[in-house]
């Protein structure tokens, strides 16, 4: 397939679409573990510090793994992925809103796990939308009262 072939769309959501731009973030973070020993501490920041910084460790991450670099030190970082591109475009016009993923503000993967068979059984036409509509309260309500239970 050509890259021309391919490309990124926002996702619609009736609301300001003229300025919206792609769904950008990552549920992931990047972390140190304070339990483990200031040797092991240190060289985790050095690793990552590395990893972002060093020629070495941008080519890594952006090339043979194909992440997106969203950090200033990738500035002169050129990608040959068509979808990267794209969403580094976006990200730079400062005409669009990112629309920011929040996945670590949903409960559990659980959580995900059962909302996105609801959604997957009705995009396939095997389910309902009241189904994805129960999924997503009752789990919601569910994974309240589990976090909520020892209070």
């Amino acid at each position: 397939m050509k890259d021309s072939s391919v490309g990124m769309l926002p996702i619609y959501i009736g609301v300001d679409d003229a300025t919206e731009g792609l769904a950008t973030g990552s549920e992931n973070y990047w972390c140190v573990n304070s339990k483990a020993s200031e040797a092991d501490q240190k060289a985790s920041q050095d690793f990552l510090e590395w990893v972002i910084t060093s020629d070495e460790g941008k080519k890594s991450l952006s090339e043979d793994m194909g992440f997106t670099t969203p950090f200033s030190t990738f500035n002169d970082v050129k990608t040959t992925n068509p979808l990267i591109a794209d969403a580094n475009e976006s990200i730079q016009n400062k005409k669009l809103t990112q629309v920011a993923w929040d996945f670590s503000m949903m409960p559990s993967e659980e959580y995900k796990n059962v909302l996105g068979q609801a959604m997957l059984a009705y995009a396939q036409g095997t389910g309902s939308w009241d189904d994805v509509v129960k999924a997503f309260v009752d789990n919601w309500a569910t994974e309240y009262e589990n976090a909520h239970a020892n209070q």
